[in-house]
C-alpha cells in the first residue's frame, strides 16, 4: 500500500518517496535463454560421479541409473509446442516423464511407455479427498504407486531428499530384481553387460494437476541431486523438454535453498571421504572449530583475495547518494 505524500504525520514530517508498509520482496530468479547457436543444437547433460554426494549415491549405482552415464539430450521444443501437448506427459530424463494427473489414468500410455512407478507431487488437502488417487490404476498394471503430499512450497525442500531417494531406489529395485543369476550383472572397467533381450529399465512419470507445479519442481531438484545441475541448467533443461512449465518465484527460491544445501552437503561428504581414503585410522579426524566471517575474509585477503562465491556485497552500495526517508516539514519545498 503505497502511502499518500500530501498529509504529514502526526511527528510533523513528510516521507520523502513513496514506500510500502509490506517487507520487501526478494528479487526475482530469472532463468535466461541457453546460449545456443541456432534452434537445432541441444542441451547436453551428461551424469559424472564427481558431481553428486558420495554419500547419497555409490559410483556403481549411479551407472545403473544413469545406463553407465548415458549423456541425456534436451532440442527447444517450442517451434513444435502446441496448446494440446501440455496435457500429455514428455520424457525429461529417458527415464522420468513430466505430466498433467490426467496421464496418469491413462492406461493405454502408461503400457506403451513402461511406465513403471507414478510419482504424484499433490497439495496435501487433496490428499485427504483423494482427488489424485491412482492407485486403481496402479493395482491394474501391477505398477509402483508414490505421493509427496505437502502444503506448499516449503515444506518440498524437506522433502526433496526422500523422493530423489525413491525414484534411485526404484530404478535400483528394477535393474536388480531381473536378475537370474550373479553373472547377468557386471559393471567392470566402466562398462555394464546387461542382456538386452530380457532387461527393461524402469520408468518413473512425476505428475501434479497440471505438470508444470509441484511436479517440475520436484524433476529439477532430481536434476540437481543426480546429475550435479545448477538451478539455471536444470531449469533450462526441463523447460526445453517441456515449454509448458513456468516455474514460480517463490518455489524457484525453495530451489536455490535446495541447491545451497546440496552443494554443502556435497563438498563436506567428498572431504570426509579424501580424508578417510588418506588416513588409517578415521577417528584421527580432528574437529574443526567455525571461523568467524572476519576471520574468513581476512584469511582470504592473506591469500591474495576474497573468493568471489563468499565476497561481501558492498558493490551493492557503491556510488548510492545520501537518501533521507522522511524530510522535515518546515523544511520540506512547496511544490
Amino acid at each position: 500500500m503505497v502511502m499518500d505524500l500530501s498529509p504529514p504525520s502526526r511527528h510533523g514530517v513528510y516521507p520523502a518517496a513513496p514506500y510500502s508498509a509490506r517487507p520487501p520482496s526478494p528479487p526475482s530468479i530469472v532463468i535466461p535463454t541457453p546460449n545456443l547457436h541456432n534452434s537445432n543444437e541441444h542441451i547436453t547433460v551428461v551424469p559424472s560421479y564427481e558431481k553428486v554426494d558420495p554419500a547419497s549415491l555409490s559410483a556403481n549405482d549411479l551407472k545403473i541409473i544413469t545406463q553407465n552415464h548415458k549423456e541425456q539430450l534436451a532440442k527447444d521444443s517450442a517451434a513444435n509446442w502446441t496448446y494440446e501437448s501440455r496435457r500429455v506427459a514428455q520424457p525429461i530424463l529417458d527415464f522420468i516423464y513430466l505430466g498433467p494427473s490426467s496421464v496418469a489414468r491413462d492406461r493405454e500410455w502408461l503400457r506403451k511407455t513402461g511406465i513403471t512407478m507414478l510419482l504424484a507431487a499433490r497439495d496435501s488437502k487433496m490428499a485427504g479427498i483423494r482427488l489424485m488417487a491412482t492407485e486403481k490404476v496402479a493395482q491394474e498394471l501391477g505398477i509402483q504407486s508414490e505421493y509427496v503430499d505437502v502444503s506448499g512450497y516449503d515444506e518440498l525442500i524437506r522433502s526433496f531428499p526422500s523422493v530423489v531417494r525413491t525414484i534411485n531406489n526404484h530404478m535400483l529395485d528394477v535393474f536388480r530384481g531381473q536378475r537370474i543369476e550373479d553373472t547377468l550383472m557386471q559393471v567392470e572397467d566402466g562398462k555394464m553387460a546387461i542382456p538386452q533381450e530380457r532387461f527393461q529399465r524402469g520408468k518413473v512419470l512425476v505428475f501434479c494437476e497440471t505438470g508444470n507445479d509441484r511436479s517440475a519442481g520436484v524433476v529439477v531438484a532430481y536434476l540437481m541431486s543426480v546429475f550435479g545441475l545448477n538451478l539455471v541448467e536444470a531449469c533450462q533443461f526441463v523447460n526445453f523438454r517441456r515449454f509448458c512449465v513456468s516455474i514460480a518465484d517463490d518455489l524457484k527460491y525453495v530451489l536455490r535453498s535446495y541447491e545451497g544445501i546440496l552443494s554443502a552437503q556435497r563438498v563436506v561428504h567428498q572431504h570426509e571421504l579424501t580424508n578417510l581414503t588418506n588416513q588409517d585410522d578415521s577417528q584421527s579426524i580432528k574437529a574443526r572449530t567455525k571461523r568467524r566471517f572476519d576471520d574468513t575474509i581476512d584469511k582470504d585477503e592473506e591469500m591474495g583475495g576474497v573468493d568471489e562465491g563468499v565476497a561481501p556485497d558492498n558493490d551493492r552500495f557503491m556510488g548510492r547518494r545520501s537518501f533521507a526517508p522522511f524530510v522535515d516539514a518546515k523544511n520540506r519545498h512547496p511544490g
